[in-house]
């Protein structure tokens, strides 16, 4: 098959990438709505049904370890076709067991391997493109992953609400299907490999896993995110299954609390350009205790059965998040001059393990609607200010290789 001019079909190209990385971003939110029916079918209790969620970002993560260096050593297009083509195995898994544990660790397969082109895309616009166009279609392909998060939970609730929760995996295998047909349009254009000695590579994870401000602000940031994926987590059980609220509903809830992440997190970089550093901080660090007084209040007041009281409160945390995300990993690496690369990756990495741990305990809370959800956000604001307290006079210690 003739292959895509990448000049000359750019907007094909750019379809393409675009649909590489949002397969994994839109498996996890898609399905969110239908955890209710999920636990009824498999005769489960939330608390398991929830690990579907939590070992799923946990792969993510992962999948973006991994994915660099055997991107560089079979090229970008044989990466993406091993990855989808596992995905897709994962994903029959899912529709044809019976068994809740298999169900999971086939999601978490569906995160490792589904989340390789959310890397991959930008590699090969890099692969294709220079300068300015190169720029261009690095941000149309950053666009749209702020806009799958929040229409991927509308669809679910859709499909859950008039086909069923397989209608959520059915579309993720046509997804998958598409992006391997898509793959024979492509060019390789693998980049030249830089043979890396394995002993160096963990020399480096060793430097950067022991260094102490590192681990303050990267966990700070952790715990801060765990605070608000307890709604992704836990969310649809107390909305859904305890409150009520039908699945359709609950997808608009979800994209109100994502869309606001987004909004901070798009405006964030302007506005740290008029405050200080520690302005800014301050200012995230207000929003996120103010967004969990108002779940947690709102919810003491009714006993638990204000859905907007809660939706409101994340809504005004996810703000807060958008700030202090990137406030704290600038913060967790600048005072190294090696190794930044792989702080970078493992920034990643140990925020989606600790979110994955702390919202798990949601599954072990009382049923109390939304007092059981707005707690847990409350004790994360409370161990991330913990972690921050006396950070600034940390020593700046450079994190050297081994």
């Amino acid at each position: 098959m003739r292959h895509l001019n990448p000049d000359k079909s750019s907007t094909v190209v750019l379809i393409i990438l675009t649909l590489f990385a949002v397969v994994g971003p839109v498996s996890i939110d898609i399905f969110t709505p239908s955890l209710p029916a999920i636990t009824e079918f498999f005769g489960t209790t939330p608390a398991i049904a929830q690990w579907s969620v939590g070992l799923f970002m946990l792969g993510f993560s992962l999948s973006m370890l991994i994915v660099g260096p055997l991107a560089d050593r079979l090229g970008r297009k044989k990466t993406l076709l091993l990855g989808y083509s596992l995905y897709l195995g994962a994903t029959a898994i899912t529709l044809l067991t019976d068994n809740i544990y298999l169900f999971i660790a086939a999601r978490f397969a569906q995160a490792i391997f589904g989340c390789f082109g959310t890397a991959v895309a930008r590699m090969i616009a890099r692969d294709y493109y220079r300068d300015q166009m190169e720029v261009t279609m690095l941000a149309y392909i950053s666009g749209c992953l702020t806009i799958a998060p929040m229409a991927a939970p509308i669809a679910g609730g859709y499909l859950q609400e008039y086909v069923g929760w397989q209608s959520s995996f059915y579309a993720m295998a046509v997804m998958a299907t598409v992006a391997i047909l898509a793959l024979a349009l492509l060019p390789e254009m693998r980049q030249e490999q830089k043979n890396i000695a394995t002993g160096s590579v963990m020399a480096g994870y060793k430097a950067v896993l022991t260094d102490i401000r590192y681990l303050r602000f990267t966990v700070a940031a952790g715990v801060a995110f765990a605070g608000a994926f307890v709604f992704v987590a836990g969310g649809s059980f107390v909305i859904i299954g305890q409150l009520g609220t039908s699945p359709a509903v609950y997808g608009y809830l979800f994209a109100v609390a994502i869309a606001s992440y987004l909004l901070s997190a798009t405006t964030g970089p302007k506005l740290t350009k008029k405050l200080s550093r520690s302005q800014s901080t301050l200012l995230a660090g207000t929003l996120l205790v103010t967004g969990a007084k108002i779940s947690l209040v709102s919810a003491l007041l009714t006993d638990g059965q204000s859905i907007i009281g809660y939706v409101a409160g994340i809504a005004v945390y996810e703000l807060g998040l958008g700030l202090f995300m990137p406030l704290c990993q600038a913060q967790a690496t600048r005072h190294m001059q090696e190794n930044t690369g792989t702080a970078a990756g493992l920034i990643f990495f140990i925020e989606m393990l600790l979110a994955t741990l702390i919202s798990a305990t949601i599954g072990f809370l009382p049923e109390a609607g939304t007092i059981s959800l707005s707690a847990v956000t409350v004790v994360a604001v409370i161990i991330t200010g913990l972690c921050l307290i006396g950070a600034d006079k940390a020593p700046e210690t450079t994190a050297q290789t081994a």
